[in-house]
């Protein structure tokens, strides 16, 4: 089977989902360099519309992970220059249409692909990275461009298993067009870590990704402030560490030395050694579909503490690679981090489970592929 995945996103899940696929089939993957944030490729080295692979520097590390040679970088441009935006649409159809693939996936309602997505919406499998738009983050645009690809594109996939139902009650899909597989660990972050091993008896605490109203920080560092207030964990700290605006007002957090706030976006080297120093991860989300932020950290073997919202308990099985808690809560934060601080063998259990499970069993990216070969087998 000859496959095209068409990318908008990070290199994060897809080049380990490809890696997993040309296993399987023959991969032709294509990934837009617009804001070096989203997938860490600077688009001013680029001198041509689509560039091969193996003539971008950033890829270069990636050369026994991905296939170079069918990897094409497209260079993009924001939605407001739309002539130039469908004029390069256009390219990267005449290109697709040379590989004349059986199935395309798509993981992105963007301009970028709009040509293709008209011509071979019949071919498609579009990821549903977000069966329900999160609060706080409904904008028009995005309303309106899922509506749009949802109608277009017949067959979806979602990351997770616990939100099929109900997205195929509330949009009103046909159940057999409707599939699910899961994301696993980012291993393509191992690629950037620099930090040397050590050992550290310190109880790191970290928080990373996004910072955005779901996210639920609040609720962490109230509950991390009450640790403090008991006077009985001198070598414990946590890092708060992502872009974006707060909801609420953080000075009163900042008085405190165990707490550090990085509020910048994070590069895969510094995200790779972030969370390697951790000890914990947590996610205290108060709505969430899946979550990157729970496969990067078990990309480094470390237990997550999440709420239970969307896919997460389907992620983090429940004592055994982390714990589950109830979302909004302080109390249950608190909870849940002092068990794991005074029970230091359970996080190293953990660890060896999320290992057994995500790198070599049920949860592996190859276990993942499959179901992606399942859903286009409907395809063809």
């Amino acid at each position: 089977m000859k496959v095209v995945f068409l990318s908008a996103f990070a290199l994060d899940a897809n080049a380990s989902l490809i890696n997993a696929l040309r296993k399987k089939c023959d991969v032709y993957f294509f990934i837009e360099a617009l804001y070096e944030i989203s997938n860490f490729i600077d688009k001013r080295k680029l001198d041509r519309t689509i560039t091969v692979g193996t003539e971008v520097e950033e890829l270069k590390r990636f050369h026994d992970f991905i296939t170079l040679d069918k990897t094409y970088v497209v260079k993009g441009t924001r939605n407001i220059n739309i002539l130039k935006k469908l004029y390069i649409s256009n390219k990267i159809n005449q290109l697709v249409k040379k590989i004349n693939p059986d199935v395309i996936i798509l993981d992105n309602y963007m301009l970028t692909y709009f040509v293709s997505t008209l011509e071979f919406r019949n071919k498609m499998l579009m990821i549903v990275h977000d069966p329900f738009l999160h609060s706080g983050e409904n904008f028009v645009i995005d309303r309106y461009l899922r509506k749009f690809h949802f109608k277009l594109i017949k067959n979806k996939i979602l990351l997770n298993e616990n939100q099929k139902n109900e997205f195929i009650k509330h949009y009103d899909f046909d159940a057999n067009n409707t599939h699910t597989s899961f994301l696993s660990v980012y291993d393509f972050l191992t690629y950037h870590k620099t930090a040397e091993k050590f050992i550290s008896s310190k109880f790191n605490i970290l928080f990373f990704g996004r910072i955005s109203p779901y996210k639920g920080i609040k609720y962490l560092l109230d509950a991390f402030v009450e640790i403090l207030a008991a006077q009985s964990y001198p070598d414990i700290s946590l890092t708060i560490a992502g872009s974006g605006d707060f909801d609420f007002d953080i000075e009163i957090y900042k008085q405190y030395p165990e707490i550090v706030f990085i509020n910048q976006y994070l590069y895969p080297e510094d995200l790779a050694n972030l969370i390697f120093q951790s000890s914990v991860v947590v996610c205290p989300y108060t709505d969430a579909t899946q979550s990157g932020v729970v496969m990067s950290a078990f990309a480094f073997k470390k237990p997550v503490i999440a709420t239970n919202v969307g896919g997460l308990p389907e992620m983090v099985e429940n004592h055994k690679m982390g714990l589950i808690i109830e979302p909004k809560s302080s109390e249950a934060i608190v909870n849940a981090l002092l068990k794991l601080y005074n029970n230091r063998d359970l996080l190293n259990e953990m660890s060896e489970n999320i290992k057994k499970t995500y790198f070599y069993g049920e949860k592996s990216w190859d276990a993942s592929a499959k179901q992606f070969m399942n859903a286009m087998e409907n395809i063809k």
